[in-house]
């Protein structure tokens, strides 16, 4: 995997949380690009909403996803499935745009799917909205790093690592639904 600092022996670790902070989908690759990776993660996320809607009765489904400009393709901006922010650029560059060029109303008609979700984006709720997908998935991301401690797998292969980051994800959200029953 190709990093700042030059090429690691690594893997490509993705999440799909809710607003409640619960790991909906957890997978990872040896592709060092996000754009393959955002229909199968909606995919998983989708059967995690449904699976939860059965168990309890509660009304589960996935209103907006909020996706960094890892995801952004032509194909991911247009696929069928929920709502979706997709950034265009770096989170400073959207703030700093819809700031300086807010956007109001809907998209013109003839915009292509890249301008629509670029206006969608400078909308002060587009702009709002988008602000909190750092707080919800980047503090689990980090949990799972420096509280389980899965900076490195312990198993070889793209499959045993992916079954340890699912494990540890696993536990995340065991642990944090019994935090939430015992408060």
């Amino acid at each position: 995997m190709p990093t700042k600092q030059g090429w690691v022996q690594g893997y490509n670790c993705q999440l799909v949380v809710g607003s409640d902070y619960l790991i909906l989908a957890a997978d990872l690759s040896a592709q060092p690009s996000d754009v393959q990776a955002y229909q199968p993660m909606i995919d998983q996320a989708q059967g995690a909403a449904r699976a939860i809607r059965r168990a309890t009765g509660r009304r589960s489904r996935i209103a907006t996803v909020l996706a960094d400009a890892g995801y952004a393709s032509k194909t991911n901006l247009t696929a069928p499935g929920p709502d979706r922010l997709i950034a265009l650029g770096t989170s400073r560059e959207l703030h700093h745009a819809a700031r300086t060029q807010p956007a109001t109303g809907g998209p013109p008609e003839q915009a292509t799917a890249w301008q629509r979700m670029d206006h969608r984006l400078r909308t002060p709720t587009g702009a709002a909205r988008y602000r909190r997908r750092a707080a919800l998935v980047e503090p689990v991301h980090a949990h799972i790093k420096d509280r389980r401690d899965l900076r490195r797998f312990s198993r070889r292969g793209e499959q045993a690592a992916r079954s340890e980051f699912r494990f540890a994800a696993a536990i995340t959200n065991l642990l944090r639904l019994h935090s939430q029953l015992a408060t």
